[in-house]
C-alpha cells in the first residue's frame, strides 16, 4: 500500500487529475449500475414470487380436485351394497361364494369404469387373503408381495383413515422401476354399526394428470407436493419421491416465503389435505438475467470510460500547459539558472498570477543572494579577525605568569595567589573556544572566582562546595554558575548588614538528571519577587549576555525546554537557584556550524 502511495505522490499533476476524474466517473457509474441492479433483482424477485404463488395455487387446486375425485371413488366403492354385504358376512363368518362373486364383479366394474385405474383389491383384515381385479396380472403388479409394506409406508392424507402414496412399489420389476403410480388405501367398515375394520380397500391409479400438474409454470422452478411430515409425495424429479425435505420447520410455522441453502421457497397449504405445494428457485437462476444485464452494463461502461478518458486526457493536457510552463521554469532554476522568468502571455487569470508571483520571487531571490554574498564576505572578515585575536589570550597568560613569579620573588603570596587564580579563571572562560565544559571545570572556575572575590572584599564570603564524583564529568554550558554566584554575592550577601555570608553549591545525580543548587545566606527575596523572577526567565526573548536569563536560555537551547533554572525561597533566609541538566558526558562537533552539541 505504501509503495503505491509513494508512486502516486511522484506522478505529475495532470496524471493525478486524469486518474482522479476517471476513478470518480467509474465510482459514479458503478454506483448507478449497482443501484439499478439491486432494484432490478428486487423487482425480479417480487415477480418470481407472484409467479410461483400463482403456480402453487394452480397446482394446489388441481391436486385437490384430483384427490377429491379419487376420494369419492373410494367412498363410493365402500358404500356399494356388495362391499357392505362383504363386511357384514365377514363379521358373521358367513361369507358365501355369491358374496365373493359380487365383490369380484364390483372390482371388475371399477376397472371398466375408470381408465386410469390399474387395479382394485379388497384385502382381509388379517392380510392373509385378498380379492384382486386389474388391467395387469398379479405377476406384473406383484400385489401379493408388495401391498403390506406399501400400505405401511403410505401416509395419512387427511384427518381420518385414508392413506395415499405415489411411488414405484408396484410394477417395479416389470418396468424396471420407471413406472410411478398413485395408490389409495382405505379401511372397510360396516356402515350400519361402529366396529373394527373388516378389510382394506386398495386402489392404484396411473393418472398422467398427477405428474402433468407439476409441469405448470416456470421451467426454472421446481415444484413438489410435500406431506405435513416432510416427505415428498410428488416432484418434478420422480427420484425425489419418498425423500424428506429439510425445511419442514418453516412450513409448520406457516412461513409462506423463505430462503434456505441458496434457494427461495414459496409454500402453500392444500385445503383439507395434509399436503403443501412448495415451489423453489435458486438465487443463481433468479439473478441470472440480472447478471446478464450487469455484463452488458460493464461492457458499455468500459467503452464509455475509454472514450471519456481520451477526452479528459486531452482537456487536462490543455489546461495543464500553463502550469507545466511554471514547472519547467522551476526545473531551470533548480539547475542554477536564477535569471529564469516566465512569459505571462496566454496563461489565463489564475496562472498569470502564479507566473507573476514566480517572477517576483526570482527577483527577490537574486537580491537575497547578493545580500548573502555580502554577509558571507563580512563573516569571513570576522573569522580572520578572530584568528588574530587568539594571540591576545597567550599574551595575557604570559603576562600573568610573569606577575606571579615576580610576586613569589618579592615574597608577596597574596598577589601570587590572586594572579594565579585570575589566570585559571580566564583559561576556563576561554576554554579553547568550547561552549560546553565539564561540571568539574565549571566548579574549578567558581573556586578561582571565589578566591578573587574574597581577596577583593577581605574574606567576607564563606563557601561550601559539595559535588558528587559521578557527575563531575557531566557536561554543562560554560559560565553557567558564575553569573548565579555573582548575583548571590552582589545582590544578597554584600548588601546584608555586616557584609558576611556563606554560599552553598551542591551537585548530584537524580535518575537521568543532574541537579545543581546554589544557595546563599543573604537578604533573600519575597515570594512575589521570586515568582516574578521565574516568570521573567520563561518570557526571555532576545536579550543576550552572561546574566541569569541568558544562562537559562542557553540551557534551553542546548538541552531543551525541560531543563533550566528555577528560583526558590530559603526557609532560613536567602535564595536558592536550582539548575536541571541532563546527565551527558559526550559531545560532538556540528561540522555545519562549528558548534559543540551534547549527545
Amino acid at each position: 500500500m505504501n509503495k503505491w502511495k509513494t508512486k502516486f505522490s511522484h506522478w505529475k499533476f495532470d496524471k493525478k487529475i486524469l486518474l482522479l476524474v476517471t476513478v470518480s466517473i467509474l465510482i459514479v457509474t458503478l454506483t448507478v449500475a449497482g443501484v439499478s441492479l439491486t432494484f432490478s433483482i428486487a423487482s425480479m424477485k417480487e415477480q418470481s414470487v407472484e409467479l410461483l404463488q400463482m403456480q402453487n395455487n394452480t397446482v394446489a387446486e388441481s391436486f385437490k380436485g384430483s384427490m377429491d375425485s379419487y376420494k369419492e371413488i373410494v367412498l363410493g366403492t365402500i358404500m356399494d351394497d356388495s362391499v357392505q354385504n362383504y363386511c357384514r358376512q365377514v363379521q358373521k363368518n358367513e361369507l358365501k361364494t355369491a358374496d365373493i362373486d359380487a365383490v369380484y364383479s364390483k372390482l371388475e366394474n371399477l376397472n371398466n369404469m375408470y381408465e386410469s385405474l390399474n387395479f382394485a383389491a379388497i384385502v382381509s383384515s388379517d392380510y392373509k387373503s385378498y380379492y384382486y381385479r386389474g388391467k395387469g396380472s398379479l405377476s406384473v403388479t406383484q400385489f401379493e408381495e408388495v401391498y403390506p409394506q406399501a400400505y405401511e409406508r403410505s401416509k395419512y392424507a387427511q384427518k381420518g383413515t385414508l392413506k395415499v402414496s405415489y411411488n414405484n412399489d408396484y410394477y417395479n420389476d416389470y418396468y424396471k422401476g420407471n413406472r410411478y403410480t398413485l395408490s389409495l388405501y382405505y379401511p372397510l367398515y360396516d356402515t350400519r354399526k361402529v366396529s373394527d375394520a373388516r378389510g382394506l380397500l386398495c386402489m392404484n391409479f396411473d393418472d398422467p394428470a398427477v405428474q402433468r400438474m407439476l409441469a405448470v409454470g416456470d421451467s426454472s422452478a421446481e415444484t413438489r407436493v410435500v406431506d405435513t411430515g416432510g416427505m415428498i409425495l410428488l416432484s418434478n424429479d420422480k427420484e425425489e419421491t419418498g425423500r424428506y425435505v429439510n425445511y419442514i420447520d418453516e412450513m409448520e410455522k406457516g412461513i409462506q416465503i423463505f430462503t434456505k441453502n441458496g434457494n427461495m421457497y414459496v409454500c402453500q397449504k392444500i385445503k383439507n389435505w395434509n399436503y403443501y405445494v412448495v415451489s423453489s428457485i435458486s438465487f443463481y437462476k433468479l439473478m441470472e438475467s440480472g447478471f446478464h444485464i450487469m455484463v452488458v452494463v460493464i461492457l458499455v461502461l468500459i467503452i464509455v470510460l475509454i472514450i471519456v478518458s481520451i477526452i479528459i486526457r486531452a482537456l487536462v493536457r490543455k489546461m495543464y500547459q500553463p502550469l507545466n510552463k511554471v514547472v519547467s521554469n522551476m526545473d531551470y532554476v533548480a539547475t542554477g539558472s536564477l535569471r529564469t522568468r516566465i512569459n505571462v502571455d496566454n496563461m489565463g487569470e489564475d496562472f498569470t498570477k502564479l507566473a507573476i508571483g514566480f517572477n517576483s520571487m526570482m527577483d527577490e531571490i537574486e537580491v537575497l543572494m547578493e545580500q548573502v554574498k555580502l554577509e558571507q564576505h563580512q563573516l569571513e572578515q570576522i573569522r580572520f579577525n578572530a584568528l588574530q585575536s587568539q594571540i591576545q589570550p597567550h599574551f595575557l597568560y604570559n603576562t600573568l605568569e610573569c606577575i606571579h613569579w615576580q610576586a613569589i620573588a618579592e615574597g608577596n603570596k597574596e598577589i601570587s595567589t590572586m594572579v594565579k587564580a585570575l589566570a585559571k579563571y580566564y583559561r576556563i572562560c576561554l576554554s579553547k573556544g568550547h561552549d560546553v565544559i565539564t561540571i568539574r571545570e565549571e566548579v574549578e572556575h567558581i573556586r578561582n572566582y571565589m578566591i578573587i572575590q574574597n581577596m577583593r572584599y577581605d574574606n567576607i564570603i564563606g563557601s561550601e562546595i559539595v559535588v558528587e564524583s559521578q557527575v563531575e564529568e557531566s557536561l554543562i554550558p560554560k559560565l553557567t554558575l558564575q553569573p548565579l554566584v555573582e548575583n548571590s554575592i552582589y545582590h544578597g550577601m554584600k548588601v546584608k548588614e555586616g557584609k558576611t555570608g556563606t554560599l552553598y553549591l551542591t551537585a548530584y545525580k537524580n535518575e537521568d538528571e543532574v541537579i545543581i543548587k546554589v544557595s546563599d545566606t543573604g537578604t533573600g527575596m519575597s515570594q512575589e519577587q521570586i515568582d516574578e523572577m521565574n516568570e521573567q526567565l520563561s518570557r526571555y526573548e532576545d536579550s543576550f549576555g552572561y546574566g541569569v536569563r541568558n544562562v537559562n536560555k542557553r540551557i534551553e537551547l542546548l538541552f531543551g525546554e525541560g531543563y533550566g533554572l528555577n528560583y526558590q525561597k530559603n526557609d532560613s533566609g536567602g535564595v536558592t537557584v536550582v539548575i536541571h541538566l541532563p546527565y551527558q558526558t559526550e559531545i560532538k562537533k556540528n561540522t555545519a556550524g562549528g558548534e559543540w552539541t551534547c549527545v
